[in-house]
C-alpha cells in the first residue's frame, strides 16, 4: 500500500543526491493498511558493503593508510558502498530516501 509522492528537492540536497540524475524514478511513501501494519511497506531489506581485500586493499591496510585512501581504492575496484546499495533500494521501490537517511551517511 505504498504510493507514489514527489520528491521535494531539499530532500535531494538532504540526501546528497542530484535531481537530475533519478528522473523518471518513482518515489514511494508509506500510505498504510492493516496488513502493512501502517507502513506502507512489508518486511525489511538488507543494505550490505562487502570489502573485498585483493593484493592492494591488503597491503593498504598493512602501510595503515588511511581510511578514506583504501575505501577509494576499494570503490575504484568496484565495492558497493552501503549509500550505493541503500540507493539502489531506493530507485527499486523498496524503501525511500527518508528512511535510508537514518541508517546510513550521506558521502
Amino acid at each position: 500500500c505504498k504510493r507514489p509522492v514527489e520528491t521535494p528537492v531539499e530532500l535531494f540536497e538532504e540526501s546528497g543526491i542530484k535531481p537530475e540524475e533519478w528522473q523518471g524514478v518513482v518515489f514511494y511513501e508509506g500510505a498504510g493498511c492493516p496488513r502493512c501494519n501502517q507502513t506502507g511497506f512489508r518486511g525489511r531489506t538488507a543494505v550490505g558493503e562487502l570489502l573485498e581485500l585483493s593484493d592492494r586493499i591488503r597491503e593498504l591496510i598493512l602501510d595503515k593508510r588511511p581510511s578514506s585512501e583504501i575505501r577509494r581504492a576499494a570503490h575504484d575496484e568496484g565495492m558497493v558502498s552501503l549509500r550505493e546499495s541503500a540507493l539502489e533500494r531506493v530507485r527499486l521501490g523498496l524503501t525511500t530516501l527518508k528512511e535510508i537517511n537514518k541508517v546510513t551517511f550521506v558521502e
